[in-house]
């Protein structure tokens, strides 16, 4: 992947249009996934990213490649780690490297404002994502849940930036 033509952007909740992308993004990317079919639009997932964008200090970054919009990460300060909730990238840009470039932009975030920690919710079954995350120095913490929404099992994956 070309990173020089990747540009990111810090966006606020009052960035309605990015707001909408990024929600698409994530809909997207969890039809995919999913292997569900894929959604005209992001509304089922906006309200999700909306409620963690309202979080104090929460941080919407976004990832667009030759303009067009094509992954994002939102995170938010949590009990003195740096909690990412989202990592997103656009089917149309996987298997480029955005999603690792996405990740070290979180570390060098997270590194400037005094994080020593990121930490991070996956779904157990979804290894593609977990080998991500690990290849990115994230580590199993032991911890597990059962996400309210989905029922799935997540497992909580924490990397410590030195």
């Amino acid at each position: 992947m070309d990173y020089q033509s990747v540009t990111f952007a810090q966006v606020t909740q009052q960035d309605s249009k990015p707001v909408h992308g990024v929600a698409k993004i994530w809909a997207l990317a969890v039809a995919r996934r999913d292997h569900q079919p894929q959604p005209a639009d992001g509304a089922r997932a906006l309200a999700g990213v909306q409620r963690r964008l309202a979080l104090p200090d929460a941080r919407l970054m976004v990832a667009s490649k030759a303009g067009v919009l094509a992954g994002f990460t939102l995170c938010a300060p949590h009990d003195g780690y740096l909690e990412i909730y989202y990592v997103a990238v656009a089917p149309d840009f996987w298997g480029q490297g955005l999603a690792h470039e996405l990740l070290a932009e979180v570390d060098r975030y997270a590194r400037k404002t005094g994080f020593q920690e990121t930490r991070l919710w996956v779904i157990a079954e979804n290894s593609r994502a977990i080998k991500l995350y690990q290849a990115n120095g994230y580590r199993p913490t032991g911890e597990e849940l059962i996400d309210e929404a989905s029922g799935r099992v997540e497992v909580l994956l924490a990397k410590a930036l030195l």
